[in-house]
Order: structure tokens, then C-alpha cells, then sequence
């Protein structure tokens, strides 16, 4: 079933779907069987297994011709656009289903269902569970995007997520979390992990926000915050996305 009539999934998600999503024609079916090729591990083209064929037609089904908005200004486009081609990587068969908008960049598709990006030279990175956690993750942000907000800026060992108990935070929101977003929600204050850099440093940098209705409560929010994470850069300037200027570390941008 595609996700555009899927009333089971979250009420988050069918909301920000009805209210902001674009539809356009999908691949068929026969087509992808028509036109899917392997490139394998040494670069050559192949004929593409029954599995990998198998799974670009269900995605396909499922989110082609999606069309949602970023925080900037190109869109999240779903869909495979005519390009049937899977290729190896070190996790597996993937393809090519999702154009970020925020990154003007290609997004990958395990065959399992899992979703990752390959920068600057570096492996594939699996950012999330699924696409449609990574639908949940982006309609969550941005539904409080324009909230009041900090950010702050955390180190982990390369390839690890930071391990917070979530006290003194908002519910978290698991269908929204995965490898490269956590999540806590409440409808009035949320704070979100999001990985921001993987491929620069021998480490990775991760983005921490805390957002509020009310600027007022941000410091409640920072507080519980602060006394779980660990491996928080020096105190300074950082740069905050979603006002796309530096700020200072830990202070209020709006």
C-alpha cells in the first residue's frame, strides 16, 4: 500500500503527509523489471538479483512520486526517477531512492530496508532504520522547527550514538529515532540528537537541540541535558541550520 493512503501509520505522519506532501507518477512495475542492473564489488554490470528487483518494486509501491518539503528550499523527493540500478556496497545490494533536499544529495537503500548516505569517500553511513522512520524523524523537525531552540554541539567514537537515559526529558519518540536521530517529543518541548558530521574527523560530531514553545523553559530542558551527555566541545560558536548563522553554544537562537 502506498504510504499516501496508509492510514496506519503514525497520526504525525499522516498529518504532515496530508498537509504538505506532493504526489507524482511513480515508476511501474514492469518497467523495473524491464530495466534493473547490478553493478557489482568490482564495478561491473550485471543482471540485478530477483531480491534487489524485488525490493526497488515494493519501494516503489510503497514511496514513489513522494514529493515533502525541507527547511531549505529543495524538497525531499522518494522515488527511484526512472533509475532501476542497484550496486554493492559494504552493507549489501542498495540503490538509489531518495534525493535529500537539505543536502542536495543521494540517499541509499538496503534491500533490508535500511536507508544510508556515502560522503566524501567514505563508506556508506546507515542514517536510518527505515524510510519510513526517517519520515517520521523529518516531520517531527519539521513540526517544531520554528520553536525556540539551542543547540549544542557533542563528540562521540566514530560510528556510536551517544547514550542518554532520557531524565528529566520529554517522552521519547521511538518511531522517529534510529541510527542517526534520537528523539523526545511532548507537543510543548522536544530535544533531538542528530548526527552532523561522520566523514571529516576520526570521531563524530552530533548536533543536540532543545526546543520550546516557550523561551522561557529552554534552560529546564538544557539542564537535564547537559548532565547526561558527554564529550561536549569546548564552550564557543557553533553553527545552528535552522537559523543558517553561527550562534553561541548552548544559548537561546530564537
Amino acid at each position: 500500500m502506498h504510504i499516501r493512503t496508509d492510514r496506519s501509520v503514525s497520526p504525525r505522519l499522516h498529518t504532515f503527509l496530508h498537509e504538505n506532501a506532493r504526489w507524482y507518477e511513480p515508476t511501474p512495475a514492469d518497467w523495473i523489471e524491464r530495466a534493473a542492473r547490478a553493478v557489482d564489488h568490482a564495478g561491473i554490470e550485471v543482471e540485478a538479483p530477483t531480491e534487489a528487483v524485488e525490493a526497488m518494486i515494493a519501494f516503489e509501491r510503497r514511496y514513489g512520486g513522494l514529493w515533502c518539503p525541507a527547511l531549505g528550499p529543495n524538497g525531499m523527493e522518494y522515488g527511484l526517477d526512472g533509475n532501476a540500478r542497484v550496486h554493492w556496497t559494504p552493507h549489501g545490494w542498495a540503490f538509489y531512492g531518495i534525493v535529500d533536499g537539505d543536502w542536495t544529495w543521494g540517499v541509499e537503500v538496503l534491500l533490508d530496508g535500511r536507508v544510508g548516505m556515502t560522503l566524501a569517500d567514505k563508506p556508506l553511513r546507515i542514517l536510518n532504520r527505515t524510510v519510513e522512520q526517517r519520515l517520521e524523524a523529518h516531520a517531527l523537525l519539521v513540526a517544531v522547527h520554528r520553536w525556540s531552540h539551542l543547540t549544542l554541539e557533542l563528540v562521540t567514537t566514530r560510528g556510536t550514538a551517544p547514550v542518554l537515559v532520557g531524565a528529566g526529558f520529554p517522552p521519547r519518540i521511538d518511531e522517529a529515532s534510529g541510527p542517526a536521530d534520537l528523539w523526545w517529543f511532548d507537543g510543548a518541548s522536544a530535544v533531538h540528537l542528530h548526527l552532523d558530521n561522520w566523514w571529516t574527523y576520526d570521531h563524530d560530531v552530533w548536533v543536540a537541540r532543545c526546543f520550546s514553545k516557550d523561551t522561557t523553559a529552554l534552560s529546564q530542558i538544557k539542564g537535564p541535558l547537559l548532565n547526561e551527555v558527554t564529550g561536549l566541545p569546548e564552550p564557543g560558536e557553533v553553527w545552528c541550520s535552522l537559523c543558517e548563522r553561527r550562534t553561541v553554544s548552548g544559548r537561546p537562537c530564537s
